[in-house]
C-alpha cells in the first residue's frame, strides 16, 4: 500500500512540474511574438475608426524623401510632418512592402496614404501651425541674404603644454609659486569658488590658471559650463573655433571641478543656480567670480605677524579671502549678503541671504538685475561690504600662452594687440634676486634684454605679469569700453557641430535681452537707472510706482543717461 502511494505521489509530482514547464514554455513564447510583431497598422486602424485626427508622414513624404538633391535634405524630409490641406483628414491605412531583400530592416514598410479632404477642418492654431506645407498658401518670397562675413582669424591654441604632454607630465610642470601655496591640509572651510563659462574658452583657461597661481585650491575651483550644449563638450563633439567649445580633460588635469548646467541660463538664471547648487551641496556661503579676470596676490607684501611676534608673512589672495569668510562669520557679526574683493568681479555669497528674499528676478535676465538683488538686500537690512584681498583685473585677451601664469621657464607674458608691447622695460619693472637687481642703471634696451634673459632661467615675475594684464584692461575699455565685452565674439568656428548658433546672432539675441532686462527694471521701479536707492525708492514701491519719464519724447525704459 504504501508502494502505490508512493508511485501516485511521484507521477503527480512529474505532472505538475510538466504542466510548469508547459506554461512557461508558451507564455515565453507568446511574449516573443507579440514583440516581435508590433501590430501597429490594427492601431492606427482602431484610431482612423474612432474619429481621432492622425498628422504622420505619409507616402508622399517618403517620395519626397527620394527625389531630395542631398542626403541631408533626404534626412529631413523624413522626419517633418506631411502636407495637409486647412481641413484635417482621415487617412486610410496602407500597407508598402519593401522592394528588394536588402531593404534596411529599419526602413518603414508601414505607410499612410495621403488625406482623404473630406475630414472636418482643423481648429485655427492648427491650421496655423500646420499650413505652411500646404500648397495653396501664399508665402511671402524669402529676403534677400546680408552680405557674406569676413572669418576673424582661427585663434591658437591659449595653452599648448596641456594639449602636447600627458596629465601627468603636466602636473609635474605646472606649480603654483611657493609663497601662494594653498595651506596644507585644506582650511576648515568650505571654500568653493563658482566661474560661470559660456563663450571663449581661451578666457576661461586663463581665468582659472591665474585663481590657480594666486593660491586657490583647484579642488575648490568649479567651473560651471553655461553653454547650453549639454553633453557636447564632455565628450569632445565641439572644435576650438567653436565659441561655445570648453575642454574638459585640460580642466580636469589642472584639477577643478566641472557642473553642467541642463540649459543655457541667463545670468540671473545662473546666479540662481549658484544658489540652489549651495543648497544642494551644503554650502553655506561660496564665493563666485567672472570668466573674463584674471587674479594676483600681493606677492610683494609682507607684514609682521600677530600676537606680538617679530616676525613678517605673506599672505595669498585665497588666504585673505578666507580670513574675510572667518571674520563674517562671527556670532556678533550682523547679517550679510555679499562681500565684495573688486566689485562682483570676486564676491562672496551668504546662501540664506539670497534664497531670504526670493533668489534673483529672472525677469531681469543680464544687466540690472545686480542692482536689483543688491537694492532688495540693503532694503531687507544685509550688510554688503568689500575688502581688497588681491589685485583683480578685468580683461578682454589673452595671454600668447598662458603657462606664463605658472612661471615656467621659458615662457614670455606676451598677448595680441598690445600697444605697448615694445616698452616692457620701462622703469615699473623690477626683478628679484642679486641676478636682477643688476637690471637698476642700465638702459631700456638692455633692462628689457636682462629681462628677457631671466625669465628664460626663470620664469616671469608678478611684476611683469601684473603689469601685462593692467595693459590688457587697457585695451578692453579703449574707446570708453563701448568693445569691452567683444572678446565673447573671439570665435566664429563651429558650424555643423552639434548646438550650432550663429555667434553674431546669438549676440544680437542677447543683446535684446539685455535691452528687455532694463526696460523690466524701469517698470518695475519707474526709473531708468540704478540709483533707485537713493532717491528714496523701497522694495515695497516696485511695480506700484509711474515713470518719472515720459516715453513718447524720452524713449523706452531701456534708454536714457542712467544706464
Amino acid at each position: 500500500m504504501s508502494y502505490r502511494r508512493s508511485a501516485l505521489y511521484r507521477f503527480r509530482g512529474l505532472l505538475v512540474l510538466a504542466v510548469v514547464c508547459i506554461s512557461i514554455f508558451f507564455l515565453s513564447s507568446h511574449h516573443r511574438a507579440a514583440t516581435q510583431s508590433t501590430d501597429f497598422p490594427s492601431i492606427i486602424q482602431w484610431i482612423r475608426d474612432g474619429g481621432y485626427e492622425i498628422l504622420l508622414p505619409t507616402t508622399q513624404d517618403v517620395k519626397r524623401s527620394e527625389g531630395a538633391s542631398t542626403p541631408a535634405r533626404a534626412a529631413n524630409a523624413a522626419t517633418v510632418l506631411p502636407p495637409a490641406s486647412t481641413t484635417t483628414t482621415t487617412i486610410t491605412p496602407k500597407t508598402v512592402e519593401p522592394e528588394s531583400p536588402s531593404q534596411d530592416e529599419n526602413d518603414a514598410v508601414f505607410l499612410l496614404d495621403e488625406p482623404n479632404p473630406q475630414q472636418k477642418p482643423m481648429d485655427p492654431l492648427e491650421r496655423e501651425f500646420f499650413s505652411w506645407r500646404g500648397n495653396e498658401y501664399e508665402m511671402k518670397q524669402k529676403p534677400p541674404s546680408k552680405p557674406p562675413r569676413q572669418p576673424g582669424p582661427p585663434i591658437p591654441d591659449p595653452f599648448p603644454l596641456l594639449s602636447q604632454r600627458s596629465p601627468d607630465e603636466v602636473r609635474k610642470m605646472l606649480k603654483v609659486p611657493d609663497i601662494n601655496r594653498p595651506p596644507t591640509p585644506h582650511v576648515p572651510e568650505d571654500t568653493p569658488l563658482l566661474i560661470g563659462f559660456t563663450r571663449n574658452w581661451p578666457q576661461l583657461l586663463q581665468c582659472v590658471s591665474s585663481y590657480i597661481t594666486a593660491g586657490w585650491p583647484p579642488e575648490d575651483i568649479y567651473v560651471v559650463e553655461n553653454t547650453g550644449v549639454m553633453y557636447s563638450n564632455r565628450d569632445n563633439l565641439l572644435s576650438l573655433q567653436n565659441p561655445f567649445y570648453m575642454n574638459h580633460t585640460q580642466l580636469r588635469t589642472l584639477g577643478v571641478n566641472i557642473i553642467i548646467t541642463p540649459t543655457l541660463l541667463t545670468f540671473a538664471q545662473l546666479q540662481n543656480f549658484y544658489a540652489w547648487t549651495a543648497l544642494e551641496r551644503n554650502w553655506t556661503d561660496f564665493f563666485w567670480s567672472h570668466q573674463d579676470v584674471v587674479a594676483f596676490s600681493f606677492e610683494k607684501e609682507f607684514r609682521p605677524h600677530t600676537g606680538g611676534s617679530n616676525e613678517i608673512a605673506n599672505y595669498s589672495l585665497y588666504s585673505r579671502a578666507v580670513a574675510i569668510l572667518r571674520y563674517l562669520r562671527q556670532p556678533a557679526i550682523p547679517k550679510w549678503a555679499h562681500h565684495f574683493f573688486a566689485y562682483d568681479h570676486l564676491t562672496l555669497v551668504h546662501r540664506d541671504a539670497i534664497l531670504d528674499i526670493g533668489g534673483w528676478d529672472t525677469h531681469i535676465p543680464f544687466y540690472a538685475t545686480d542692482c536689483d538683488m543688491y537694492d532688495r538686500l540693503q532694503w531687507a537690512g544685509y550688510f554688503q561690504g568689500s575688502t581688497q584681498v588681491g589685485i583683480i583685473i578685468d580683461t578682454s585677451t589673452t595671454l600668447d600662452n598662458i603657462a606664463a601664469f605658472f612661471r615656467l621657464p621659458g615662457i614670455h607674458a606676451t598677448f595680441a594687440g598690445d600697444p605697448d608691447a615694445e616698452q616692457d622695460g620701462d622703469e615699473g619693472v623690477k626683478q628679484d634676486g642679486e641676478d636682477q637687481g643688476t637690471l637698476e642703471g642700465m638702459n631700456m634696451g638692455d633692462m628689457e634684454t636682462q629681462r628677457k634673459r631671466l625669465v628664460g632661467e626663470q620664469g616671469e615675475t608678478v611684476e611683469h605679469l601684473v603689469d601685462i594684464a593692467y595693459r590688457m584692461q587697457a585695451v578692453k575699455y579703449i574707446d570708453g569700453g563701448w568693445w569691452r565685452n567683444m572678446w565673447q565674439l573671439r570665435q566664429g568656428g563651429g558650424e555643423g557641430e552639434p548646438f550650432y548658433r550663429d555667434p553674431e546672432g546669438f549676440q544680437a539675441g542677447l543683446d535684446m535681452m539685455i535691452e528687455t532686462g532694463r526696460r523690466v527694471f524701469s517698470e518695475k521701479y519707474g526709473h531708468r537707472g540704478c540709483d533707485i536707492a537713493f532717491m528714496g525708492i523701497k522694495g515695497e514701491d516696485a511695480w506700484r510706482i509711474e515713470k518719472d519719464w515720459d516715453p513718447q519724447t524720452e524713449g523706452s525704459g531701456s534708454e536714457g543717461p542712467y544706464w
